[in-house]
């Protein structure tokens, strides 16, 4: 009897295991077509404060990089973006990566403005911690994110790729539809 409770007893927790793991990978995953982006707040080059919900309103190009030596590649989105999409077309940028503890964010906000146009640092949010990009469920990666964001904040194509990788055409054919 006593061996019977225990195999019952075993097969519900074993149960609840597995839906909680299967839980946390539906809350850390990459926000697909027609998911709105999870709730956060940051802050700007500038040290301004923001939220997440501040991007609905209009049609954003939002690249995030999860690596500190990613910036290149960034930078190659934008540019692209110059090309490819109207001018209305809003373009924001995260840079989300783990650093270590003694690494200040002050420090990491002047590097970051060594190599941001003054015109975007109030347009490029600031997480030295990782934390945005573990609840946007993107992995560390020198290959930049970026995501085409309707007027309703919504996302109507994600690409983790390079700025000229034919996946990324999908970022610039929804963001022309606009």
């Amino acid at each position: 009897m006593a061996r019977r409770e225990g195999v019952t007893g075993t097969a519900p927790r074993r149960w609840m295991l597995v839906g909680a793991l299967l839980a946390a990978t539906a809350v850390g995953a990459m926000p697909q077509r027609g998911e709105s982006l999870p709730d956060f707040t940051t802050r700007d080059l500038l040290d301004g404060t923001h939220r997440s919900h501040e991007l609905v309103g209009r049609t954003t190009l939002l690249v995030v990089i999860t690596d500190k030596d990613a910036g290149d590649a960034m930078q190659k989105w934008f540019d692209t973006a110059d090309t490819h999409v109207p001018k209305s077309v809003h373009r924001a940028s995260i840079l989300t990566f783990k650093l270590p503890f003694f690494v200040s964010q002050g420090t990491v906000r002047n590097k970051a403005r060594e190599k941001v146009p003054r015109e975007y640092w109030g347009d490029t949010w600031l997480d030295k911690n990782g934390a945005m990009g573990k609840a946007l469920g993107l992995d560390s990666s020198k290959t930049p994110y970026a995501f085409a964001l309707d007027e309703k904040g919504h996302v109507v194509a994600a690409v983790h790729g390079d700025a000229d990788a034919p996946e990324a055409q999908a970022v610039w054919d929804a963001l022309t539809r606009r």
